[in-house]
């Protein structure tokens, strides 16, 4: 019997989990010391694949997810991944895999995928290391020729289950690796002829069975702050899906058409709900959480994947795949009456000239108020992503954006910073006009990587968190219609997170006393009094106007970087909303 270890790098890179910045999730470990937490979805990739692989082949297949096994040490006794991967690899090394095979999608973890096909090969000299994901599929010229790489044997190109059984079924796999046309090889990338590798997908996606949920640690998948935030689905057992793959659209900032292609294609509804039922009763699932790309391109489909959903009484979360066109009214109410209760918007900006010119997006402002407004009105909590900093977008788009964004109707605001994912347009404009360093493949949202003529990545870090306080804190739409119930629950879950957090502190307080909870009041007020004390939350709290700060202690070069859009004319400057009131 073969053996097959599948292995998922850790998504951040070692610096960003070791030396997390103000702006990252936080979780403080036993040995004292703070890590930024990864995002511990399921690895769908591996799990399809090792599903379609066991449909044909007897084989022996393990899974190390390092985002699940570094949230779930109580301590990081190492210097580096690199030092992390080996520890975990020779804790199996008598597993002897036949092959390992390596899948990461993710730019930011493209130092670890590295590690991973390095240690692999070290520790298991005999096996066949390779690579899958848009990682290899996008970057296979740089790790071949750019980094000399002779730990890979080889780099899928595109989805890997086919091409999998493919190399498992070879009499001899590496001379298969050298002939397959969906196979990358060094010896391919460095010859003299031109080598283009083409995509090898399964069109009828039923094909693929039941995925193999089973080589996953559940438990520790399940510590996900991602999931976490949604506020109706604490501590509900969930297990991500994927009903289709691929995506027409040209947005310029995603590259999930070079791995799963632009055309469409589905699991049947019958398939949906046997896979539904399947995690019910055996898994105890109680929420599944959609990862497909484009989920709204069937809307007929859509209503009948909730009707299963409502079904079988589970919960539901979307992290992409929505459309804001696709949303109108009667969808929203199918949605709500299959127990949905949190939605994540896909705004992106709140500026239509760079949703029309950057981002490549066929979106109007209208549809996103009304949309926002719709679930607003029918009870859907909402959280709105929007991304900035993309190549050709100016302070002055910037600007436009923040201030109509507060006309959304939204609950929250998760504002992130434009990453050049390798295998999207901006990748490759940011490369071409040389915007990022050569090897600066993208970023986890969070850090700004790109700069151009009308900003630097500093800029957008430091309008990045400004933004988020703005539109969240200061002018946060709960409070300004009087909904404090949802406020609240928005401002308890950022001090969960961020127990220290100033503005959460002052604005929760404003929630209490206008309900009459004069005590919480008081507390939360003292506990953003003493945090303004310090620098960092002193600044943010004379930038907004707010109380409890000494004006004289602040010059104007303590705008810093915001000084070029906050000082005169000082009307301009955003208005906090103490004085609204």
């Amino acid at each position: 019997m073969k053996k097959v270890l599948f292995v998922v790098p850790m998504h951040i890179s070692w610096d960003s989990f070791t030396k997390p910045e103000f702006y990252n999730v936080q979780l403080a470990k036993s040995d004292g010391k703070v890590y930024n937490i990864p995002r511990t979805d399921l690895p769908l990739g591996p799990l399809s694949i090792s599903a379609y692989l066991k449909k044909f082949l007897p084989l022996d297949v393990k899974l190390i997810d390092f985002n699940a096994e570094v949230n779930a040490l109580d301590a990081v006794p190492f210097d580096c991944f690199e030092a992390l991967c080996r520890h975990f690899f020779e804790q199996i090394r008598d597993f002897q895999p036949d092959f390992v095979g390596i899948s990461s999608l993710f730019s930011p973890s493209f130092a670890n995928f590295m590690d991973c096909g390095r240690m692999a090969r070290e520790v298991w000299p005999d096996s066949l290391v390779i690579g899958g994901g848009n990682i290899p599929t996008n970057s296979y010229e740089q790790i071949y020729r750019e980094m000399g790489c002779t730990f890979f044997d080889g780099l899928c190109f595109g989805e890997g289950e086919k091409p999998m059984l493919n190399l498992l079924q070879a009499e001899d796999p590496r001379a298969f690796l050298e002939s397959s046309d969906t196979w990358i090889t060094r010896a391919k990338v460095m010859g003299e002829m031109l080598f283009a590798p083409k995509h090898d997908f399964i069109d009828d996606l039923d094909e693929i069975p039941f995925f193999d949920y089973d080589l996953c640690d559940i438990d520790k998948h399940e510590i996900n702050q991602v999931v976490a935030s949604y506020h109706n689905l604490d501590k509900t057992r969930g297990f991500h899906v994927m009903t289709s793959r691929g995506c027409p659209f040209l947005c310029t900032f995603c590259a999930s058409h070079r791995t799963h292609g632009r055309s469409m294609r589905y699991h049947s509804l019958d398939r949906v709900r046997e896979d539904f039922t399947r995690l019910v009763e055996k898994y105890k699932a109680e929420t599944v959480i959609f990862q497909d790309d484009h989920l709204m391109a069937d809307s007929d489909r859509v209503y009948k994947i909730l009707d299963i959903v409502k079904s079988l009484n589970l919960h539901s979360v979307y992290q992409n795949g929505l459309t804001l066109y696709a949303l109108d009214r009667p969808m929203l109410e199918a949605f709500w009456d299959a127990g949905v209760r949190h939605l994540v918007l896909p705004v992106e900006s709140g500026s239509e000239k760079v949703l029309k010119k950057q981002m490549k997006k066929p979106l109007k402002m209208k549809i996103s108020e009304r949309v926002a407004r719709d679930c607003r009105e029918l009870g859907i909590y909402t959280n709105t992503n929007i991304l900035i900093g993309m190549p050709g977008e100016t302070k002055a788009d910037l600007e436009e954006a923040r201030h109509n964004l507060r006309e959304i109707a939204s609950n929250w605001f998760n504002i992130a910073c434009a990453s050049p994912i390798v295998g999207s347009e901006i990748h490759e404009i940011s490369r071409d006009k040389g915007y990022i360093k050569i090897n600066a493949l993208g970023s986890d949202y969070r850090t700004a990587v790109i700069n151009t003529e009308d900003f630097s990545s500093d800029f957008i870090q430091e309008y990045q968190y400004f933004m988020n306080l703005d539109l969240n804190f200061v002018h946060n739409y709960d409070i300004r219609c009087g909904n404090y119930a949802w406020a609240e629950r928005g401002l308890k879950n950022v001090l969960r997170l961020k127990s220290d957090h100033a503005l959460a502190h002052y604005y929760l307080a404003v929630c209490y006393r206008e309900t009459g909870r004069a005590e919480l009041a008081a507390r939360h007020h003292d506990s953003y009094l003493e945090a303004v004390k310090g620098r960092f939350w002193g600044r943010w709290a004379w930038i907004f106007g707010l109380e409890g700060v000494n004006p004289d202690d602040w010059s104007a070069a303590d705008y810093g970087l915001l000084g070029e859009i906050l000082q005169p004319p000082a009307d301009e400057c955003p208005l906090p909303m103490a004085a609204q009131a």
